[in-house]
């Protein structure tokens, strides 16, 4: 009778003390098969260099786009540049389609404001979006002006001494000015040029000969001028007697001239920033896109067919280009993908029936397309999801 009433007066404590005692040996028998077992928690430390320096989508990606504007026009677009998203720098015909003016348009309003009539076609814009640099015809005068005008506020400065027909901005204060006698460099700064060479030693040194700019089968393409990343070199297209080819100049001290990459023809190409090139082109009469490895002097077919143009994004991991859907009609697609050295994933037709293509530009995310008839045209903005 005791041990029954010590039972029933302590059972509680009795049932909670015999818990807590196999909570605990719980515990203690699972760190028993961690030791048993030489399981030690340790931390491991994964390479760098199997990560980049930003997130990147896997090859499976699909391209999603945020949103889509065509704006159009009552006047046609020859050439254009992207200022930011709502603001372009365009070519456009003047009213008795006489000559070329330079105008900015303003997207959200479509307001259109005129900055010089009379001038050369094609746009030279810093690569800080600040200024541009143009040439004027005035009547009644048999040279051309040439003027350096900030974005912002609208200011031009008078540059003497240039009659280029072509530039480039090597840096946000200077530029290679070209046009049928010489290649010169200009500082915008100091207000100083430099010769580089003249049309016909270039000419000497890519065929041997001095045949100079009346050469029926060998002449430089004046409006395709690239420079490098570090702002050394540029890289200019001649047509040869049989084929095209891409040739470096140094904007060095000594100015060497070298050969780096030739197809059967070359419409466009376009400079890497690791030294490789994208070129639009033919080879062994296959038609299509190559990258060149220029260390290895080797092509790689990326995409096979005939493309009008194409354009990459600021981190060269995105291209967009143009295929024909009907050539007789100028039907065209615009095509996005990703770039990976020398292929390409996630293949999107984000557009068809784009009709008379003139040129296509990125802006961070966004992609701008322009397709112009004599008296109109169209700009699209396509904004994309960052990754």
């Amino acid at each position: 009778m005791r041990h029954s009433g010590f039972w029933r007066k302590n059972r509680d404590r009795l049932m909670l003390s015999g818990l807590l005692i196999a909570f605990v040996s719980g515990i203690f028998g699972i760190g028993s098969l961690f030791s048993l077992g030489n399981l030690k928690p340790r931390t491991v430390i994964l390479p760098s260099e199997q990560f980049n320096s930003r997130l990147a989508p896997p090859p499976s990606s699909t391209i999603q786009i945020e949103s889509a504007t065509k704006i159009p026009n009552d006047f046609a677009i020859f050439d254009f540049e992207v200022v930011d998203r709502n603001t372009i720098i365009l070519n456009q015909p003047e009213f008795s389609y006489s000559g070329l003016k330079l105008s900015l348009l303003h997207l959200d309003d479509k307001e259109v404001k005129n900055i010089a009539a009379n001038t050369d076609y094609g746009i030279t814009i810093s690569p800080d979006h600040k200024k541009i640099i143009y040439s004027q015809y005035r009547s009644g005068q048999t040279q051309k002006t040439t003027y350096e005008y900030m974005i912002q506020s609208g200011e031009r400065r008078k540059l003497p001494n240039d009659n280029s027909y072509y530039r480039v901005f090597t840096g946000n204060e200077s530029y290679i000015g070209q046009d049928d006698l010489l290649f010169k460099q200009v500082d915008l700064s100091q207000g100083t040029s430099q010769v580089i060479y003249t049309y016909d030693e270039l000419m000497g040194m890519f065929t041997g000969t001095r045949q100079g700019k009346g050469s029926n089968d060998t002449f430089i393409v004046m409006d395709v001028l690239q420079v490098s990343e570090d702002l050394k070199q540029i890289y200019m297209l001649v047509m040869l007697k049989d084929n095209y080819a891409i040739y470096r100049v140094s904007l060095e001290d000594e100015h060497e001239v070298k050969a780096y990459a030739a197809m059967e023809d070359i419409q466009q190409y376009k400079l890497l920033k690791n030294g490789d090139m994208l070129i639009q082109g033919t080879m062994n009469k296959v038609q299509g896109l190559y990258r060149y490895h220029a260390s290895e002097e080797q092509y790689d077919l990326v995409l096979q067919g005939f493309i009008w143009n194409f354009e990459l994004d600021a981190d060269e991991s995105r291209i967009a280009y143009f295929y024909p859907m009907d050539i007789q009609n100028q039907k065209n697609e615009l095509h996005v993908a990703y770039l990976n050295d020398s292929k390409i994933s996630s293949d999107t037709v984000i557009y068809r029936n784009i009709d008379n293509f003139i040129s296509l530009k990125w802006n961070d995310d966004e992609l701008f397309a322009v397709s112009s008839s004599v008296d109109k045209s169209e700009m699209y903005r396509f904004s994309f999801r960052a990754w």
